[in-house]
C-alpha cells in the first residue's frame, strides 16, 4: 500500500508557526494555506480529520512547503496538494492546489480525499 503525502504551502519551524497561528487567528480569509486552515484549529489537528486519517488504513505524512521541496527537489507543483508516494517513493499528484483551495471546509475535503482513493 502506498503512502499519503499532504504539504501544506506554507514553510515549517517554530518562527514560522508562531506567526501562521497568529495569521489564523486574527486574519483568518487571508491566511496562506487551505489546507491547514480546513485540516487543523487552534490547537492542531481538528479530531474529525485525525478520526479519518486513522480510518483510511494508509500511512500519512505532512511537510512544510520547505521540507517538501528539500525532500523533492525536482517536484515542481503548486501547493498545498496532496500526493501519493509510488513504490519507489516518489510523489505522484493526487489532489492539486485548486482542489484543495476549493475546499470550503473540512468535510469537502474529506469528500474529495475518499474520491481519490477509490
Amino acid at each position: 500500500m502506498s503512502d499519503l503525502l499532504f504539504v501544506y504551502a506554507l514553510d515549517g519551524g517554530w518562527f514560522n508557526a508562531i506567526t501562521h497561528y497568529a495569521h489564523k487567528l486574527i486574519s483568518p480569509k487571508t491566511y496562506g494555506c487551505n489546507l491547514c486552515a480546513v485540516t487543523n484549529g487552534p490547537l492542531g489537528a481538528k479530531r474529525e480529520w485525525a478520526q479519518f486519517l486513522d480510518g483510511i488504513n494508509m500511512t500519512t505524512k505532512f511537510l512544510h512547503r520547505d521540507e517538501f521541496k528539500q525532500s523533492y527537489p525536482t517536484a515542481q507543483q503548486a501547493l498545498p496538494a496532496v500526493f501519493r508516494l509510488s513504490k519507489n517513493g516518489d510523489p505522484e499528484l493526487l489532489i492539486t492546489s485548486t482542489e484543495i483551495n476549493s475546499c470550503k471546509d473540512l468535510p469537502a475535503l474529506i469528500s474529495l480525499v475518499n474520491e481519490r482513493l477509490k
